[in-house]
């Protein structure tokens, strides 16, 4: 399997389409977990699953609900309780380091 190599810039796509930051050393300490993360996928795509069987569902169809349209709530009418947003969304505290 050829590894996949992973560029700065590619993580700084990833990083903006994600609406994250980072530092200029956190983006070149991402790349190899990016890489580890594109191989892991890469395994799990290989994988034969042919003579596999669905044993299960979490739920039948049926029981959901028919989708119906109904007036909501304006983003800005979300937003208005927050404390704190950025680029129209909520802001929370970093819960992991």
């Amino acid at each position: 399997m050829n590894k996949t190599k992973i560029t700065i810039d590619d993580v700084k796509n990833l990083a903006l389409l994600s609406s994250l930051e980072f530092t200029e050393e956190e983006l070149i300490n991402f790349i190899p977990q990016f890489e580890q993360i594109v191989e892991f996928v890469d395994e799990v795509k290989n994988c034969d699953i042919g003579n596999t069987q669905l044993n299960y569902t979490s739920h039948k169809l049926s029981d959901c609900r028919e989708d119906e349209i109904k007036q909501s709530f304006s983003q800005e009418e979300i937003l208005l309780n927050s404390p704190k947003t950025k680029k129209g969304s909520f802001c929370v505290p970093k819960m992991l380091d």
